[in-house]
């Protein structure tokens, strides 16, 4: 700045020796003189970003105040300067990179004018999540009627991101990381993941048990190490075919997680067109046993006819062999709307709880008013669900772009419309 002093008083001198001595007065002159000595006195903030762990937090900023507009995590101390803009010749005192110590109150930023003089002082607010994680808060869930409760019996519901098929070659079994649970959690604010491994179709459990079953503990064992809920999914349109196998999985599973209140069974993804009474109750009847000879409280979900639709089906003979029970509801906005969620209110009029543990958004754009009104309806019903999917294959309900690693930490940038959409 001092620099910039000097040479201007240099300039403005011998701009004064020459119109003195007869040089051209004209407006033109007049005007540059001017230009050369008016600094700006501005001192303003125009954009700001943090960055904690590589997450953004955006701001907003009211006349001296820059709010933070997402919760720090619970336990932060320090988050660094990401991004800013300031007006015209404006300095601040931070740069990119720069580190905020949180335990420093109150936190401010200062901002001096091209003028060098003029300053402004911005108060930083922000809030943190009060919890250390989304499951000792709430603890195991149950159900109560058409709602799922938490340890106070308070209904909750909960937000969180479905994987794709773990099947070998499928590509999405390439996001079974536990650097992709911890990231959801972090950037997303996901508290609840879903690991749905597929069963019959090609590469799944039935063909190769092992690697299909070690994906799936990568996610449960993330899951549990962050503090998170997470769906332990038996990915199949024909699982009553393979009975047997199901309660075989199932009872590993309950011995290994069922002392987790993470932990949540969905046995049966999506029946087609088959009988509900005939077929998948029975199916489910057996399976439930064989969980609750280990398990006996933690919370099973158990898909309807048609996709996953009818759970108005369900609802009018419901399982009564066991309880702590829910039924699951798939939707996707650019086939299901005012039909369906008038389907699964008559479902909750009959007194069964509903969980939605996959929807999927209009795709390739985030102007889409049907996800809106579902969105609002799991709100006010206090129905918790899973978006689909955690993937980058080109295909519309995918939540990365192609090619986008493998390991999370994506920015905005790598994110498809949906995937904004869904992380919003």
């Amino acid at each position: 700045m001092f620099s910039k002093i000097v040479k201007l008083s240099v300039l403005l001198t011998f701009t004064f020796l020459y119109i003195g001595c007869g040089g051209s007065d004209n407006s033109e002159d007049e005007e540059f003189i001017s230009s050369i000595g008016a600094l700006s006195n501005k001192a303003e903030i125009v954009e700001l970003e943090f960055a904690y762990k590589g997450s953004i937090f955006s701001t907003e900023i009211i006349g001296s105040e820059i709010n933070i507009t997402r919760e720090l995590p619970f336990g932060a101390s320090e988050f660094s300067v990401n991004s800013f803009k300031v007006s015209n010749g404006a300095t601040l005192e931070f740069k990119v990179g720069d580190v905020l110590n949180l335990n420093q109150a109150p936190t401010a930023i200062n901002v001096t004018a091209e003028d060098g003089t003029t300053k402004k002082e911005y108060q930083i607010t922000y809030s943190f999540i009060t919890y250390e994680s989304i499951v000792e808060k709430n603890g195991g869930l149950k159900v109560m009627g058409n709602k799922i409760v938490n340890k106070n019996n308070q209904a909750v519901s909960f937000s969180g991101n479905s994987f794709f098929w773990s099947n070998n070659g499928w590509g999405g079994e390439r996001f079974y990381r536990e650097s992709v649970v911890s990231w959801l959690k972090l950037d997303w604010e996901t508290t609840i993941v879903r690991a749905a491994m597929g069963v019959d179709e090609n590469g799944g459990y039935l063909e190769d048990p092992v690697a299909n079953k070690n994906r799936l503990k990568v996610i449960v064992d993330a899951a549990i190490k962050e503090g998170m809920y997470v769906i332990i999914d038996w990915h199949s349109h024909h699982a009553e075919n393979y009975t047997d196998e199901a309660v075989e999985f199932f009872k590993e599973m309950a011995q290994l997680y069922g002392d987790y209140d993470n932990v949540i069974y969905e046995i049966y993804n999506e029946p087609l067109d088959v009988s509900w009474s005939n077929t998948i109750k029975p199916y489910a009847e057996k399976v439930i046993a064989a969980i609750r000879e280990y398990d006996s409280d933690n919370l099973i979900l158990v898909g309807t006819p048609t996709w996953s639709q009818r759970v108005d089906e369900a609802a009018a003979d419901p399982i009564t062999s066991s309880s702590n029970i829910a039924y699951v509801l798939h939707f996707y906005s650019v086939y299901h709307g005012d039909w369906l969620r008038g389907i699964a209110n008559n479902a909750l009029n009959l007194g069964v709880a509903v969980f939605v543990t996959e929807w999927g958004p209009v795709g390739y754009t985030q102007d889409d008013s049907e996800t809106a009104k579902w969105i609002q309806w799991c709100e006010d019903n206090k129905i918790s669900n899973c978006s689909w999917a955690v993937n980058d294959k080109e295909e519309e309900w995918s939540i990365v772009k192609t090619g986008s690693n493998t390991s999370g930490s994506w920015k905005e940038t790598n994110l498809t419309e949906s995937g904004k959409l869904e992380r919003s």
